[in-house]
């Protein structure tokens, strides 16, 4: 008997999740490999082992980072200057390691999941600066897809979904926004519910990943050199490369930071550098491939401040101890909530509608539960208009409840 359910697919820039919908209509969330979402992480081992998800990080921690961790795939999409990189003597395509990754969702998955799906993308995809971005973006997505078996594919917004998951709960008519704070992006929609008419979307490539890169930026990125200079084999003075840290703020980017020539030029700057032991940590950083160690310690000091005034972060294999504060961390944010309140301007303007034409602003996505973000909303909207909940799941359960619409 073939397969018979919905399914909804949430392929996120840091977590990604997957539900079903029956033909009743019932909505359950589908386990991979036991959990109820998982990080958006390959592991590639130097005999040719791949493993995704969450097993991918725990076999990173188990292998002592031996082999090359990706992370935050999703953010290439729209690049028309990235397709492919080399890991381990294999060139793979970006549409290869995604169809990898949905591969092992499939094998992660208690059940077969079919070859239809609805899923997710968001209004704007990072760094899709024009239609023909977008359009790239999409593409390669459905190519991954097919290649992992999924070849009859609906793409809806993301903020859609989690507005179908909100929906469920209502017993009246609601116009609400959506509010989707992912890793990578952060989506406005204006829904009415349960109908589902969407009034205006929009999206800006500002979101948690941005919020870790100015904790980046803002103490790390001067703890391993940024800022400081060298001499040169002629003894002449000269900074440190500055683009060396750009690559350091994102998951991604360091993911391919990696590279013979990279470090050859970190070499050389560690021989005449004025202040070795801020390069020597970078060099170890690099080296000993403490990506998800440092990303790690960063987001956990970010959440620790939902509920702190003050913590650090600390990464100790390469004596890393950095204090920070909630006022220091809201004050680095600024321009990103700026521009993601200047988008949501835009959505309500288009929507034709007021602030106080709203019933409620749903927030999903887990950067979210950032204080700074839900005072903002509450300044907007009014404290009690915010709901949220199922923070990394609501997506992918509205896209199987889409799922049942679309192909039932």
């Amino acid at each position: 008997m073939g397969f018979s359910g919905f399914v909804g697919i949430d392929f996120g820039t840091t977590n990604s999740a997957v539900a079903i919908a029956d033909e009743r209509g019932e909505v359950a969330l589908v386990p991979l490999a036991g959990a109820p979402h998982w990080r958006t992480v390959l592991y590639f081992e130097p005999g040719g082992g791949l493993t995704a998800g969450g097993p991918a990080i725990a076999r990173y921690l188990e292998t002592e980072g031996e082999g090359r961790l990706i992370q935050s795939i999703k953010s290439h999409l729209a690049s028309a200057a990235f397709s492919r990189t080399v890991i381990f003597g294999r060139r793979w395509q970006i549409e290869d390691m995604i169809a990898a990754y949905l591969r092992q969702i499939r094998a992660a998955a208690p059940f077969e999941l079919g070859t239809r799906a609805v899923v997710g993308r968001p209004v704007r995809y990072w760094g899709a600066d024009s239609p023909d971005d977008d359009a790239r973006a999409v593409a390669r997505m459905r190519d991954a897809l097919g290649k992992a078996g999924f070849d009859d594919v609906v793409f809806e917004y993301e903020p859609v979904g989690a507005a179908a998951r909100y929906a469920a709960r209502l017993d009246r008519d609601e116009q609400i926004v959506v509010a989707d704070f992912g890793g990578g992006t952060t989506d406005f929609s204006v829904v009415r519910v349960p109908g589902g008419t969407v009034l205006a979307t929009g999206g800006i490539g500002v979101s948690g990943d941005a919020f870790d890169a100015r904790v980046i930026d803002a103490i790390v990125a001067p703890a391993l050199g940024r800022g400081t200079r060298y001499r040169g084999e002629m003894g002449a003075e000269a900074p440190v490369p500055a683009w060396l840290y750009g690559h350091l703020r994102r998951w991604h980017y360091l993911s391919f930071l990696k590279d013979e020539a990279t470090l050859r030029l970190l070499a050389r700057v560690a021989q005449g550098a004025l202040e070795p032991a801020r390069i020597d940590r970078m060099i170890r950083l690099i080296d000993d491939d403490l990506g998800l160690v440092l990303h790690r310690a960063v987001e956990g000091a970010k959440v620790r401040l939902s509920t702190r005034d003050a913590d650090r972060v600390a990464l100790d294999a390469i004596e890393l101890d950095l204090p920070i504060t909630r006022d220091g961390f809201e004050g680095w944010l600024a321009p990103d909530l700026e521009a993601i309140d200047a988008v949501l301007d835009d959505v309500l303007a288009r929507a034709g509608v007021a602030a106080a034409d709203i019933d409620r602003v749903f927030a999903t996505g887990g950067t979210s539960l950032v204080p700074v973000v839900q005072r903002r909303l509450a300044a907007r909207f009014g404290a009690d208009k915010l709901v949220g909940g199922e923070e990394l799941t609501s997506v992918a359960w509205g896209l199987a409840a889409r799922a049942r619409q679309v192909f039932g």
